[in-house]
């Protein structure tokens, strides 16, 4: 991994305090965005997520990224949700859930492989690919045959982890992970999601996630001089494939053995 690094355009400068209270801040926020991805919301999370004022934090992170709406959109379907959650709605939450990450009702695979091969399979290359990455950092997955390496929480989790150590290098390898794994696929599966969603609150969540890995890579492009490799006008385009994948979903329906089955 060390030998796969591209080196910035100009020498990683040491990190001041500010920059190091900055990247552990994102590493705290992600950690609610992590938990949404991980497992259905329930009464803790949501009372969690108003306790430590997450909404007014994820707006805070978004800031001048052109994605404020999208931090206002999520406090909205925060706010919309009961407090406790009634049964029938913590149901329907838990359905939603349950179509984007665990039977495909979606057809948005939460797995890099599955956007990232021709065959639209998983653990492809592209799982073995974010294994070395974890590997040069003495981390491995706890069991893969479960949920792969490429796995949208192990991703953003490792992430996390890069931004937390705060050092040049993590942060270099922080920029370089989010373009090689993250950022080619995870920003179509949270459009997939957001628009399929039946419940607001999933809906805005996945939106958040793309925004603020968006406004993380650009942040870490200011501090690291690691120019992204995914062009700006890219997620346009993406956005356009999605949309355009979803109508072909909905004029043909999937049939078992003929279709993808993501």
């Amino acid at each position: 991994m060390a030998e796969d690094r591209v080196p910035p355009a100009a020498p990683l400068r040491d990190l001041g305090e500010e920059d190091r209270q900055r990247y552990a801040i994102w590493a705290e926020a992600l950690g609610p965005v992590i938990r949404l991805h991980d497992r259905e919301v329930d009464n803790a999370v949501i009372e969690g997520l108003w306790t430590a004022e997450f909404p007014a934090l994820a707006a805070l992170l978004l800031e001048g990224s052109g994605d404020e709406a999208v931090a206002e959109g999520f406090a909205r379907a925060l706010a919309g949700l009961p407090r406790p959650l009634p049964q029938a709605m913590a149901d329907d939450l838990a359905a939603d859930f349950a179509d984007a990450y665990l039977t495909h009702g979606f057809r948005a695979s939460p797995n890099g492989s599955v956007w990232l091969t021709e065959d639209h399979l998983e653990r492809q290359q592209p799982m073995f690919d974010v294994r070395d990455f974890y590997a040069f950092y003495g981390i491995t997955v706890p069991d893969w045959r479960r949920r792969s390496d490429d796995h949208i929480v192990h991703e953003m989790q490792f992430l996390a982890h890069l931004l937390a150590l705060g050092t040049p290098a993590s942060l270099a390898d922080a920029a370089l992970f989010l373009d090689r794994h993250l950022l080619p696929w995870a920003p179509d599966f949270c459009l997939r999601v957001a628009a399929r969603a039946r419940e607001p609150f999933y809906a805005g969540s996945t939106l958040l996630t793309r925004s603020l890995l968006l406004a993380l890579r650009q942040d870490l492009e200011r501090t690291t001089g690691l120019v992204s490799r995914v062009e700006p006008h890219a997620w346009a385009v993406q956005e356009g494939r999605a949309e355009r994948q979803a109508r072909a979903d909905e004029e043909s329906p999937f049939v078992p053995g003929i279709a993808e089955s993501w």
